[in-house]
């Protein structure tokens, strides 16, 4: 009996059993692999809420510096300049040291320079001032905030500029020609301190001392300051001068308590 070849005759079947072929296939692979899985997404985690502010336990801190020294200031000739001359009736002198004449020193830029628990402070609202008036920086040391806006004045009938000598953050350098004019500049890096000068006028100087957080003061002409809400804990506080340079104390507040800080700068070198 001859040997018979078995084939398909109609091409409808061939089409028909090559489409059965590949979907058994396909499922095969599909449950030989397994079915694909949806992408897992990461749990957001809740972030721990900000500390109010001020902290309604919060205390504050005093202090006193004192300061025994020589004082480097002479009068300054104001004749180069006569609009100057014109208004100060009696000597002029810089504000290097300035005391009360009990041993109280006035101008010194106390802040917390250590301790604080990171967080971010509310940004104030208010401009700060720095105003050129009677040929002198007024005031003569100033606390900033980062981001806080800084406005400088002239009020004198003559011409002046502000010299930004500055570290962390950019230099600059404007002139306020005439009296009534004005501008205004922010400081967005910490800094102790920033020097401002008058290149017109040389004994003209002032200093800024910026800071990202709220906890800081200047010292008035009997050499006392007061830093509040501060929350309970302890603390590196630094008092810097101009002449007298920097000292530091550790002090701790209670809740709704009174930390108290003496400082006292003794002889200076100058």
């Amino acid at each position: 009996m001859p040997h018979r070849r078995l084939t398909l005759q109609h091409p409808v079947q061939a089409a028909t059993l090559t489409a059965i072929l590949l979907v058994t296939l396909g499922l095969s692979l599909l449950f030989a692999c397994g079915s694909p899985t949806p992408e897992s997404k990461p749990t957001p985690t809740a972030s721990a809420p900000t500390p109010p502010f001020p902290p309604p336990d919060a205390g504050r801190i005093e202090g006193v510096i004192t300061y025994n020294g020589p004082d480097p200031d002479v009068a300054v000739p104001l004749s180069a300049d006569p609009t100057c001359a014109k208004l100060h009736t009696g000597p002029f002198e810089t504000e290097k040291v300035v005391t009360d004449g009990a041993g109280h020193l006035a101008n010194v830029f106390v802040y917390i320079k250590a301790g604080l628990a990171p967080r971010t402070y509310p940004a104030p609202t208010e401009k700060a001032e720095i105003d050129q008036n009677g040929c002198a920086y007024l005031p003569h040391v100033l606390g900033l905030r980062t981001g806080q806006t800084l406005l400088f004045k002239n009020s004198d009938p003559t011409i002046h500029n502000v010299f930004a000598q500055a570290g962390a953050n950019p230099q600059f350098n404007r002139g306020l020609p005439q009296a009534g004019m004005s501008f205004e500049k922010v400081f967005e890096k910490p800094e102790v301190m920033v020097t401002l000068r008058c290149n017109v006028h040389p004994w003209m100087t002032a200093y800024v001392g910026v800071l990202d957080h709220p906890y800081f003061a200047v010292t008035g002409p009997e050499g006392k300051f007061e830093i509040g809400d501060v929350p309970p804990g302890t603390y590196t506080v630094e008092a810097w001068h101009e002449v007298a340079g920097m000292r530091e104390a550790v002090v701790t507040v209670d809740k709704g308590g009174v930390g108290r800080v003496g400082v006292g700068f003794t002889q200076p070198g100058v």
